[in-house]
């Protein structure tokens, strides 16, 4: 099945307002509002209601804790290798699109090693998690959900080295999160007062510069 999708200007729009990291700015949580445009935003949303969700997911630190996934890009927390290919196989071409835009956005450097969407509803909790063990690799999470209420809850919540919460970010409408994917963060649970489903368009970026420069201190490493 494929879905259409409405014209997104993107020859018009992608990178127009320059890199959201420049080369090597991996390590700081960078939050940016109405940043992705908005025709392919909205495709984003309309598409994110239409696709089949697979209840089950779960985070391997709390097997228990399980919730809403539709997977696009396929690849794991350990994945190396660019899906990139893999999302333009997918029959809604909104995310090749958003692709496109995401990847003009970072160096030329940088591969799509994870591509995914997870959903929650009330009753259904997030836990604490990293994207992967690795330094240098990148998530940028994308809220697809249209209006957001304070009184909802549902925020994502990012941890320092001593567990302590430093950041709790609500899930705005068409608000970009950018963080080090080895960071601890979690998806708050949602009150009782929200009925819908809290959608997040994920993916996880690697860049060759950070590889050489892990595969630079290996090697020190094994020479001393």
């Amino acid at each position: 099945m494929a879905w259409p999708i409405q014209s997104t200007g993107l020859e018009n729009m992608t990178g127009k307002n320059g890199m959201l990291l420049a080369s090597g700015d991996y390590s700081e949580v960078k939050v940016y509002d109405g940043r992705v445009p908005k025709n392919i935003y909205g495709n984003l949303q309309r598409v994110s209601q239409l696709v089949g969700w697979h209840y089950g997911w779960n985070t391997p630190s709390n097997p228990e804790a399980r919730y809403w996934h539709h997977e696009i890009g396929y690849g794991n927390k350990q994945n190396r290798e660019c899906v990139a290919a893999k999302v333009k196989e997918h029959p809604a071409s909104i995310f090749a699109v958003y692709q496109s835009w995401l990847l003009e956005q970072f160096p030329p450097d940088t591969r799509i090693l994870r591509f995914y969407m997870n959903a929650y509803t009330f009753g259904t909790d997030g836990w604490p998690h990293t994207d992967t063990d690795r330094t240098g690799d990148v998530t940028a999470l994308l809220y697809l959900n249209p209006v957001w209420q304070p009184a909802w809850g549902g925020e994502t919540t990012m941890f320092d080295e001593n567990g302590d919460v430093t950041l709790a970010v609500l899930p705005a409408n068409n608000r970009l999160m950018v963080f080090p994917s080895d960071q601890l963060h979690a998806p708050r649970p949602l009150s009782r007062a929200f009925n819908g489903l809290r959608v997040v368009l994920v993916v996880r970026l690697g860049f060759a510069s950070s590889e050489e420069e892990l595969e630079n201190e290996q090697k020190q490493v094994g020479e001393g």
